[in-house]
């Protein structure tokens, strides 16, 4: 697990920092905020059923004001105030008493009406006819009506509930004749139309616990049967008692409502689980993003100490920024360049000490051989003028030829043995690359080779010594005439560079230099030409003496991609 860590990136350090950040704070969070939302939703449910029972017990308080303002109508009506009064004289006549509460039974929204006399028997019911003459003078309701007052309760009936409401019936205002009740059953159809307008279920029990109605699809208008844990599963209960006049309890009115609470809190911490993993991912996302651009001059750092490890030491990093990284670009960049300058000095010094190695070296030979090729020269020479024998010219001739060339080569070494401090003087580069084109213009109309001038019109005389950057200038476009098969161009430039350096630049588009080889050309007699096309001595000749003059030469080349040699030369005080 350690070696995975420390093989990851920074960038994925963070990331895996940050999330598990997240992880925890999530961990942390939603238990509480969970508690916090149950404890909010638990409140509000208790709030919610609170708010039922009281429209519950509001709707059956109507329903018993309506039953008692029923009754009130009902005992000034006078048809039935007649129709008693007919059935107190008449000795129990109780067809009138019928009909007149049987209309009143039809008109009004009622689930009994009956009359009663003043002894408390039953004179006429308009459901039950066969209950004529019951006996209510014992009913807590029909005592207190008697007394002139008009009462109202709950009681329970074969039927079920019923809210009743009694009122007495005076004849002429002031007789007493009789009492009027009517009745609202409190059946499942009742209990439905509460339920329609407080959106819950109602079930009615009685003291024993026994199901009187309900609107639960389980209960039926004749089941009476206790509610079981299967009715009640998932639902929320709450109740309140029914009481007759004497406030006695007589059973109780069951509210109870699904129990959504559970599905809201699991949807809940569903929505806020995927809002925390949006939240999160979105965060990581962006904080990816904005690593990336981050560390991205980081990669960059990498990736050029690679190069520079490899040797690059021109790379150069590009500093996008001002801050601690734009400074580290910044340092980064001058250590490279310090690599560069350090490498380009040792590469001269170990160049120097090479060439003034090899230059001692060949001054010796030099000696050595010169002195008998100009004799063997000379008596070759002297022996062609005394004879006539056609072989023999021929063999001198030869002899001759190849001789010559060694003295050249001999020349060339005591040249570059010899190399002596440039002579300066203010000089025109323009006049000086004239010079050397007109040197080297045979050898290029021969080959249809085209020279162009891109002349700085700026660029000021420099101080050098005209012969030897001559010499240096037509080896070099002499190199390019001959690296060029046919029909080709070569472009001189001159240019002054941002640290004050006159820059003149050959290019050609020859055959090019390999990679292999680039570094090697200026060596001494080194050489890529055929044997008797030259001596591997011009370039390192033109090397020494840009060197002499403070300068530098490089060369730019790809396989079958040209060359361009660039000669970098001092201006002002430093080159006097």
């Amino acid at each position: 697990m350690k070696n995975l860590w420390n093989r990851l990136s920074i960038r994925y350090k963070i990331i895996s920092i940050i999330v598990v950040t997240i992880l925890l704070v999530t961990v942390t969070i939603l238990p509480v905020v969970s508690y916090v939302v149950r404890d909010a939703l638990l409140k509000q449910q208790q709030t919610n059923l609170e708010s039922v029972k009281n429209l519950v017990t509001k709707l059956f308080d109507d329903y018993q004001s309506k039953v008692t303002n029923y009754t009130k109508l009902f005992s000034n009506d006078r048809e039935i105030k007649d129709s008693l009064f007919y059935h107190t004289e008449l000795s129990g006549e109780r067809e009138h008493p019928l009909r007149a509460i049987t209309r009143l039974f039809k008109s009004f929204d009622v689930s009994t009406i009956e009359i009663g006399d003043i002894r408390g028997r039953v004179v006429a019911v308009a459901e039950a006819p066969e209950r004529y003459s019951d006996d209510r003078s014992q009913d807590p309701l029909i005592k207190s009506v008697l007394q002139g007052k008009v009462m109202s309760g709950i009681v329970l009936a074969k039927q079920g509930f019923i809210i009743k409401a009694s009122a007495p019936i005076l004849y002429n205002e002031n007789q007493l004749i009789g009492t009027i009740t009517a009745g609202i059953l409190l059946d499942d159809t009742l209990l439905a139309k509460i339920k329609q307008l407080s959106n819950t279920d109602l079930v009615i029990v009685d003291s024993t616990g026994s199901v009187i109605s309900s609107t639960l699809q389980a209960q039926g208008k004749t089941d009476r049967k206790t509610l079981s844990e299967k009715d009640l599963s998932g639902r929320l209960l709450i109740k309140f008692p029914l009481t007759d006049m004497t406030n006695a309890a007589i059973g109780n009115v069951m509210i109870i409502q699904e129990d959504r609470l559970p599905g809201i809190i699991a949807k809940t911490h569903l929505t806020l689980l995927i809002f925390i993993l949006t939240i999160s991912a979105g965060s990581v996302f962006v904080l990816f993003l904005v690593l990336n651009r981050v560390l991205r001059p980081v990669v960059k750092l990498r990736e050029g100490a690679e190069r520079i490890g490899k040797g690059e030491f021109g790379h150069r990093i590009v500093v996008v920024s001002k801050d601690e990284i734009g400074e580290l670009s910044e340092g980064f960049n001058r250590m490279a360049a310090n690599l560069e300058k350090m490498r380009s000095m040792e590469e001269r010094l170990y160049q120097s000490e090479r060439l003034a190695a090899i230059g001692k070296f060949a001054a010796g030979i030099a000696h050595e051989i010169n002195n008998p090729i100009g004799n063997v020269i000379g008596i070759a020479k002297l022996r062609l003028k005394n004879t006539e024998d056609t072989a023999a010219r021929e063999d001198l001739e030869s002899i001759i030829k190849d001789s010559g060339r060694c003295a050249n080569i001999i020349k060339d070494l005591l040249v570059y043995s010899r190399q002596s401090p440039p002579k300066k003087e203010m000089t025109s580069l323009t006049f000086l690359i004239d010079g050397a084109i007109k040197t080297v213009m045979n050898q290029a109309n021969s080959k249809q080779i085209e020279i162009i001038r891109e002349i700085d019109p700026g660029l000021q005389d420099i101080r050098v010594d005209p012969l030897q950057l001559s010499q240096v200038l037509s080896n070099i476009l002499f190199n390019a005439i001959q690296s060029i098969e046919s029909s080709g161009n070569i472009i001189i430039r001159t240019s002054v560079s941002s640290d004050n350096m006159a820059e003149i630049s050959i290019s050609d588009n020859g055959i090019g230099i390999a990679d292999e080889i680039k570094d090697k050309i200026f060596y001494p007699f080194f050489t890529t030409k055929a044997v008797g096309e030259g001596t591997g001595l011009g370039l390192a000749i033109s090397y020494g003496i840009v060197q002499n003059h403070g300068g530098e030469i490089f060369a730019e080349s790809g396989k079958e991609q040209g060359s361009t040699f660039r000669i970098r030369l001092p201006m002002g005080e430093e080159n006097g």
